[in-house]
C-alpha cells in the first residue's frame, strides 16, 4: 500500500491535464476499497498546479517517503 508523502508517477492517461510520467505526491488517502489517492502536482517553483484523485492502477510508486528511497521502475 502507498502512504502519505510517497511520490508517484502517472502510468496511464487519466485526464487531459495529466500526462503519463508526470510526478506527484500523495497528500491524502481516501478510506475506500480499493483506496483512492489525492495526488498533488507542483510546478518548478513549488506551487500546486493541480490536485487529482487517482486509483492505484493509474499510478506507480516512484519514491518511498518513509525510507527515503527510490523505487526502480
Amino acid at each position: 500500500m502507498l502512504d502519505i508523502n510517497d511520490v508517484i508517477k502517472v502510468k496511464k492517461k487519466v485526464q487531459d491535464n495529466i500526462e503519463v510520467g508526470e510526478v506527484g505526491t500523495i497528500v491524502h488517502i481516501f478510506d475506500m476499497t480499493p483506496p483512492v489517492y489525492l495526488i498533488e502536482f507542483i510546478d518548478d517553483e513549488g506551487r500546486t498546479t493541480k490536485m487529482v484523485s487517482l486509483k492505484e492502477e493509474d499510478i506507480s510508486l516512484y519514491w518511498i517517503a518513509s525510507t527515503e528511497t527510490y523505487v526502480d521502475n
